[in-house]
């Protein structure tokens, strides 16, 4: 038989010249002379720009981010000697990361850019390359005839049958071409022609997966699914090869596939089935806006769709007694399904739907699968055909689902979903565990990721909606969840900030998971957010139980898995006290991977084990020199729990002093201190500002604190808090000795409320306060019994009246008698250093509120020519056991604030001094000039009493409340709404309509079955309540154009105070010009003058 092959066949230089692929393997008999074509290796994987758009989701995803560009690259065997090995990936160089500096994001992965496609050939005609070809055996459900064999023969577009062998030698030539697999063989234009349309089993582009099985004592089957037309249904091919001749077709039949048919698996771009699955997903699932375009890389990109034979699912992890869940079969199974590889979420889609093969298909989807991309478990394909498993977790007592496809694309989609799940996966840069890989070592390379120049957040966002979907939860709860920067605050659940709530179980879960190993944040806020229901077992409808979370692993992982967390606050969380323990562990165990904490608030949670507190201690020993801030108040903490939080600071060999600058352990009543460890823990304390030791009434022995410890705390002090402990006369020396030397000059704020001080003693703090010349300091001495039942000391009343006490002094919560009341404003009427005054919740040993007189002082003390205070904050207070507040009577001291030539900020709420008092405060409101701050809220003040409030704005008053005086109010720049007295006067307002609505009714019933006389009077009392009903509905409008009105007057004088700042400032700078000018001139003429 004459070859085919005996003249050599040209291909166009320009063809040669357009392409870098060379024909692979060609067979021994094609040498590189006249009489054939050059052999040449495996050909290299340079791709067209087009290549990328329509065939490949991974690679569109990495040029769209401007990472990868079209083309690069690299070529790669396909042998089947590649080992096969079973890895987790990524794998990261947590050595190396950890040496990195503080800061550093390192832009590109650690390997270079690799594609794992293969490229598509199309520069050959159809049917002018063979392939491969043998002899098959019929397989049961197959094309061929029954008990027949017949030769098979593979081109680049076809697979072709012929009876036998010789049959086909006589069209193609010498049989051991195409026989053996030492080659590939061209055809020529004749030889093309003489292929029959009969001879043509199936299109290579109409195949969607090639698989092979084995039944038992039988040889090995290859099976195509392949699709006879796009809107039809899938059909099978099933044939026997020769038994060494199986591998070679599993491969060739991949190859020219993966080589030759561009369109074999693909949903080809802009297709109705492509669009249907695109709009589909978009509105149900991803919930784009239409604007995002189909090519936006957060979309189903091009490419992103392949067609694969669903071959079967099965759960892996089913108990015992559920054993038939284990092989459960699903509607798609046995099917050809679209699947579509979305931002969050891999869709399953029946081959119908979108086609419109057929308007009843659109039952099937309910058929629809979607697995988050988060619960991607594990790929496992062994490259031997076209067969791939996906793993996906479930939240269901630990179960996977397991399922196989056949798909001519497999890499593609392999490498399309690997992608996918390390665009998230590789967002925890330090370790988090990647999905279980059993691919051979090309497939198994790392993904390259695009810059983290990228990712302002370190893709949190993307996290935390990859979370919800893999936990099937709305990312709108997480609405509170705030990223400023390097810091993040979580605030309570809810879709809006009025719409607020706990969180859920899993809803906290998907919060941590996403914030675990993100390095971005330095800063973490988890204030007021409770966990206390997070840890409850639950019982489930089934009758299962399920646990809630382990925060204490749960937060261990945090902390450990960001070395870069500075602040973490868990103020008032609600946590248990091994959580707490579990954090201290997390902060010992972190130093050594480069934590370096700087504040740590666990105030308000339960630190009650000794052993946790111990273990936290054991932690902040790590830290003593990096920790500034640290707060452990209400934590329940008893024994020596906080001497041994206090000794930790002092217990690092390799920090002489630390730097704490913020240190509060109130509220422990249950702890006793250990006054020598404290002042240890002082001595070392170099940079300290705030000191709160509240609320701890039990110590080891007295005097508590040192006045030499406090003056050598470097100077640097500025809040200390006393209150609730009782001080001992030998404590209360030292703090008086402290206070009169140099190192109160930094004090801002110190308070002994409720530490049992009589007048004398406080009047011994103010003594030494101004012994120390430090006035700007603020004194809070409230809830002390500073009178002796009657009157104020004499020593007290002296310095009050003396001008050497502190300018702000907090005296709220205090109860005095009538007479003591009376002092306290007769001295501070003296006094001209005083410039805040706090008198909030005053009360009267009789349990009353104070008389007329006392008030009268109030005023006279206010407009005192010596007076000048700035701010009295006197609002009430009210609970269910004490009434606290100046009352009623409070108004009398108005004439007296009106008269007030310094006063700039006044609180008057919950006095309750009604409308009478609204218009004494009005009239004041007219002749002060210089008041710009007023609160008057809970004050059962109605509509008339704001009138009066609003003409007090206005010269000659309005038309509801005229004035004779043109005098009016041009300072008040602040009005609080009063909200609470508008809401109460509209409710009254709306409660009277309602019961006139009900009369209306019932008399218009009754005029109704009326005549005569009784029908005039029933009429004229319906035109009464009608009346009645209108008048309320007006004066509900005119309370809130009062109301407004009042506001825009404030931002009137407001605008008018600024402008007569900037016109200040504008002077002044223009006298400075004038200054500097006659300065240079007068530099000149001393000049000349030499």
């Amino acid at each position: 038989m004459t070859s085919t092959h005996s003249h050599p066949i040209q291909i166009p230089m320009s063809l040669q010249q357009q392409s870098s692929y060379t024909t692979p393997r060609m067979s021994p008999g094609m040498n590189g002379g006249s009489a054939g074509l050059t052999m040449a290796s495996m050909p290299p994987l340079s791709l067209p720009e087009s290549f990328l758009e329509e065939q490949s989701d991974y690679a569109e995803y990495y040029s769209d981010v401007g990472f990868a560009s079209a083309g690069e690259f690299s070529s790669m065997s396909f042998d089947d000697s590649v080992p096969i090995r079973t890895s987790i990936a990524p794998r990261f160089n947590t050595e190396a990361i950890l040496a990195r500096p503080e800061g550093y994001y390192q832009g590109r992965p650690h390997v270079p850019v690799e594609s794992f496609l293969m490229p598509t050939q199309d520069q050959y005609p159809v049917d002018s390359l063979i392939l491969f070809g043998g002899t098959a055996s019929h397989s049961e459900g197959s094309m061929f005839r029954k008990d027949a064999k017949e030769y098979l023969m593979l081109t680049n577009s076809s697979l072709l049958k012929y009876k036998t062998m010789e049959k086909a030698a006589k069209v193609f030539g010498n049989q051991s071409v195409w026989s053996s697999s030492s080659g590939h063989q061209l055809l020529t234009p004749q030889q093309t022609a003489l292929i029959s349309k009969d001879n043509r089993i199936l299109a290579l582009n109409s195949i969607v997966g090639i698989h092979a099985f084995q039944p038992t004592g039988s040889d090995v089957q290859i099976q195509i699914e392949y699709l006879v037309s796009i809107s039809s249904q899938p059909a099978s091919m099933r044939f026997t090869p020769a038994p060494d001749q199986a591998e070679l077709w599993l491969k060739e039949l991949r190859q020219g596939c993966n080589y030759h048919a561009a369109q074999a698996g693909i949903v080809a771009k802009g297709t109705r089935q492509r669009q249907w699955v695109l709009d589909k997903m978009r509105d149900d699932h991803i919930s784009l806006p239409q604007s995002v375009p189909e090519t936006d890389p957060t979309a189903l990109t091009a490419g992103g769709m392949w067609r694969a034979y669903f071959k079967s699912q099965r759960l892996v992890g089913v108990p015992i007694n559920d054993a038939s869940l284990g092989d459960s079969k699903v509607p798609l199974e046995g099917k050809v399904v679209v699947i579509a590889i979305g931002k969050s979420y891999i869709h399953l889609v029946p081959h119908n739907l979108g086609n419109g093969s057929n308007k009843d298909d659109l039952k099937d989807e309910r058929n629809i699968l979607q697995y988050p991309i988060l619960t991607t478990k594990a790929i496992s394909y062994r490259e031997r055909d076209d067969t791939f498993s996906l793993s996906f977790g479930t939240t269901l007592r630990q179960r996977k689902v397991v399922i196989t496809f056949a798909s001519a694309r497999a890499r593609e989609i392999v490498i399309a979903i690997r992608a996918r799940v390390e665009s998230l996966r590789w967002l925890y840069p330090l370790g988090r565990k990647g999905i279980e890989l059993s691919l051979s070592e090309t497939l198994s390379r790392p993904i390259p990721v695009p810059s983290k120049e990228y990712m302002g957040d370190l893709g949190f966002e993307d996290l935390l909606r990859a979370e919800c979907n893999a936990m099937n939860l709305d990312r709108g709860v997480f609405h509170n969840v705030r990223v400023d920067g390097f810091k993040v605050v979580v605030g309570k659940a809810g879709v809006s900030p009025d719409n607020r709530s706990d969180y859920t179980v899993d809803e906290m879960k998907c919060l941590l998971r996403a914030l675990r190993f993100n390095t971005t944040f330095k800063e973490i806020s988890f204030y007021n957010i409770s966990f206390a229901d997070l840890q409850k077992p639950k019982t489930m409808k089934d009758g299962t139980t399920r646990y809630g979370l382990r925060l204490d692993k749960e937060f261990y992982e945090l902390v450990m898995g960001n070395p870069h967390i500075r602040s973490l606050d868990l103020h008032n969380c609600n946590l248990d006290t091994g959580t707490i323990g579990s954090i201290g562990r997390a902060i010992r165990d972190g130093f050594t991977a480069g934590l370096r904490l700087e504040y740590l608030d666990i105030s308000g949670n339960n630190a009650s084990d000794g052993a946790d507190v111990m273990t936290l201690a054991k932690g902040i020993v790590k830290h003593a020199g990096t920790l500034h801030g640290l707060e452990l108040g209400n934590c329940q903490i008893t024994g020596d729990g906080i001497n041994q939080i206090m000794h930790a600071f002092v217990a690092n060999p390799d920090v002489a002093t630390h730097t704490l600058e913020t240190f509060g352990i109130q509220g422990n009543a249950e702890s006793k201190v250990n006054s020598y460890i404290l002042d240890m823990f002082l001595k070392h304390s170099m940079q300290l500002q705030r000191l709160d030791l509240s609320g701890l009434p039990s110590w080891s022995k007295s005097p508590i604190l040192m006045s030499e410890t406090l003056s050598n705390c470097g100077g640097s002090l500025t809040h200390l808090d006393l209150s609730g402990m009782a001080l001992h006369p030998t404590t209360l020396d030292q703090i008086l000795v402290w206070i009169s030397n140099p190192g109160f000059q930094s004090m801002e704020v110190f308070k002994v409320e409720g530490c049992g001080l009589d007048g004398a003693q406080f009047a011994s703090i103010l003594d030494a306060v101004g012994q120390s010349r430090n006035a700007n300091v603020e004194v809070h001495a409230g809830r002390n019994l500073l009178s002796d039942g009657n009157d104020l000391p004499e020593v007290l009343v002296n310095i009050l009246a003396g001008s050497e006490t502190p300018s702000s002094i907090n005296l709220r919560q205090t109860c005095w008698s009538e007479s003591s009341l009376r002092q306290l404003f007769v001295s501070l009427s003296q006094n001209w250093s005083l410039k805040r005054l706090d008198l909030s919740s005053v009360s009267l040993a009789s349990n009353r509120d104070p008389d007329v007189e006392t008030c009268k002082l109030l005023g006279q003390m206010l407009c005192a020519h010596s007076s000048r205070l700035e701010e009295l904050y006197i609002q009430g207070e009210e609970t269910a056991e004490l009434t606290s507040r100046m009352g009623k009577n409070l108004w009398r001291s108005f004439q007296g604030m009106g008269m007030s030539r310094y006063l700039t900020k006044l609180d008057v709420r919950r006095n309750r001094f009604r409308d009478e008092g609204a218009h004494a405060l009005a009239e004041a409101l007219r002749g002060n000039q210089s008041l710009i701050w007023l609160d008057m809220d809970e004050n059962d003040v109605s509509m008339e009493g704001f009138n009066a409030i609003l003409a007090a704005f206005h010269q000659g008053g309005t038309e509801h409340v005229p004035t004779g005086t043109m005098a009016y109010n041009s300072t008040l720049c602040y009005f609080e709404t009063p909200v609470k007295d508008v809401e109460t006067q509209t409710l009254v307002l709306r409660e009277s309509m309602l019961e006139t609505y009900k009369k209306e009714q019932e008399t218009r019933f009754l005029l109704s079955n009326s005549t005569g006389k009784d029908s005039r009077e029933w009429k004229e009392r319906l035109a009464q309540i009608i009346r009645t009903r209108n008048m309320s509905a007006e004066a509900i409008g005119r309370l809130d154009r009062a109301i407004k009105g009042i506001a825009s007057a404030t931002e009137r004088n407001k605008a008018a105070v600024e402008a007569v700042y900037r016109d200040r400032e504008r002077r002044r700078d223009r006298e400075m010009d004038r200054e500097r000018e006659r300065e240079r001139d007068r530099n000149r003429d001393s000049q000349l003058g030499l």
